[in-house]
């Protein structure tokens, strides 16, 4: 009698690799961070323009935060299936869901070079269609605007660290790239260690202000 072979699905790959991720198996890591690299090499001109340099730190800076979705459990697998919010299955593929990491970190870099907002670009057609020039575009984008949800933000980063709310209201506020803070800032020792300490800075930030937002919306 033949043996019949059964061949793994994209859905059961995804969710070993997942799992993999989590329990800190090397193979498993060193297979997702190929998995997400090749789409997003093949995929990522369709959504941002930037420099070489730049492509590279949107990448890695991703993986990093799809790491620490995996690692926290804001996706896991169970049962072969990768499950996210409110343990639903996820929409799209793993891969979709890193590429919707992928836009949020350009958003970010871009915040820093708007310059590339370009009308051959996703965010660029969003701009030409929507009829916004590309400041009033990072505006929106970024929540210049006068709102309760910013003051709340601004109370807040005035409470963190001292180090926290240096950085922070001079990359947002004062509107300084990194090498410009990094001048001002000595003790800091690299720009790798700034963006890290950035990175941690508004995670801590974003919990934080999503909480007491919600809060806000409750009783008012």
């Amino acid at each position: 009698m033949a043996k019949i072979i059964q061949l793994e699905t994209q859905q059961q790959k995804e969710a070993k690799l997942i799992a993999g991720m989590y329990y800190g198996d090397r193979l498993a890591q060193y297979n997702l961070y190929e998995y997400c690299a090749d789409y997003y090499y093949e995929k990522y001109r369709s959504i941002f323009y930037a420099t070489e340099e730049a492509v590279e730190e949107i990448f890695q800076d991703s993986f990093i935060k799809l790491w620490e979705n995996i690692a926290c459990g804001k996706i896991y697998s169970e049962d072969n299936v990768v499950k996210g919010k409110d343990a639903q299955p996820l929409a799209g593929s793993v891969r979709t869901y890193f590429m919707g990491i992928v836009r949020l970190k350009y958003l970010e870099w871009l915040r820093e070079h708007p310059i590339y907002a370009t009308p051959d670009t996703e965010i660029g057609k969003e701009v030409r269609d929507n009829d916004f020039d590309v400041e009033e575009y990072i505006s929106m984008l970024y929540g210049d605007s006068n709102n309760i949800q910013l003051e709340i933000i601004a109370d807040l980063i005035s409470k963190m660290s001292e180090r926290c709310y240096e950085i922070l209201t001079k990359f947002y506020y004062e509107n300084k790239d990194l090498d410009t803070i990094l001048k001002e800032i000595p003790s800091i020792e690299s720009k790798n260690a700034l963006k890290t300490k950035k990175h941690k800075c508004m995670e801590t930030l974003r919990e934080v202000a999503n909480e007491t937002y919600r809060r806000y919306l409750k009783y008012n």
